[in-house]
């Protein structure tokens, strides 16, 4: 009996060290998972071949720098923090192409982001001071320029991926829609306090502002059908108010401003997933109080 207690005894020591080496090497287990977490890369995007964006690993999230030449050749420069919780959160949002539209104009990284721009100087401009509005929106659309073109099959793997303002800057690329929504996102801001649309083009994304809130030196600038907006391009630089040689679809600001049905239906090709996606949009934006 004594020599059954004794094995008996001597197999629950044996489980007892099982279960304690098996927890502490779950607990290893945990620590690395988390080490791995904490230190777990942003995902692979590409980066402007010229260097004009730098990202930097910092203890809760991301520095980020930018570096540019605006149209008139001043050079900027913008450093940027974004925490990797608020990367993550914005990441983890879905958005369609009005949700999309709707989250940049309402970004506190994009309020934040125009701040910066208009508290930092231009490269050269020596004494920082308070620059003309007309410099601003073209430092901003510098900005927005200077970050990678990239399809969404070139930089995420899936055909059609909207990416929000926060990604945008710490992916450092994005197609014409994360490119625009930037743009909106930041004139849209009380620092400029435009009146932005998306602008919809056969397979193409632009931003719109209103006419009445640009600089006057773009009083004479050509505007979108429908007479309210002016373009920008966001993927190429081109003069304010010029666009890809293309029918206008739709423009969508306070709501559907204008749409071509015809165009669409000529255009043979989908239109944002669904050609009566648009039409929903309209529908509803008939029945929004303006």
């Amino acid at each position: 009996m004594k020599r059954r207690e004794l094995f008996d005894k001597t197999l629950d020591r044996v489980a007892l060290g099982v279960v304690a080496s098996s927890v502490v090497e779950l607990s290893d287990l945990w620590s690395a998972a988390l080490a791995l977490s904490a230190s777990e890369p942003t995902r692979p995007t590409p980066i402007d071949a010229r260097d004009s964006v730098a990202r930097e690993r910092i203890a809760d999230g991301y520095a980020m720098t930018y570096e540019w030449t605006d149209r008139s050749g001043r050079e900027w420069r913008l450093e940027f923090p974004i925490e990797r919780s608020a990367y993550r959160e914005a990441a983890d949002a879905t958005h369609g192409y009005l949700s999309g539209f709707e989250a940049a104009k309402a970004s506190a990284h994009a309020e934040q982001l125009t701040e910066a721009l208009v508290n930092a100087s231009a490269t050269g401009e020596g004494v920082r001071r308070s620059l003309p509005e007309s410099v601003l929106l073209d430092g901003a659309i510098g900005l927005v320029h200077s970050l990678e073109y990239a399809t969404d099959a070139e930089s995420m793997g899936v055909l059609d991926y909207i990416r929000t303002v926060e990604e945008t800057l710490v992916d450092g690329c994005g197609d014409c829609e994360d490119l625009t929504y930037l743009l909106v996102g930041m004139l849209s801001q009380p620092a400029f306090g435009y009146r932005t649309a998306m602008v919809i083009l056969p397979g193409h994304m632009l931003a719109g502002v209103h006419r009445d809130d640009l600089p006057a030196a773009y009083a004479d600038a050509p505007t979108l059908p429908g007479g309210t907006y002016v373009a920008i391009e966001c993927t190429t630089s081109r003069p304010i108010g010029e666009f890809k040689d293309e029918p206008v679809l739709a423009v969508y600001g306070d709501g559907v401003e204008y749409i071509d049905r015809s165009a669409i239906a000529n255009t043979g090709e989908e239109f944002l997933q669904d050609p009566t996606q648009f039409q929903t949009i309209a529908d509803a934006s008939a029945k929004r109080p303006h």
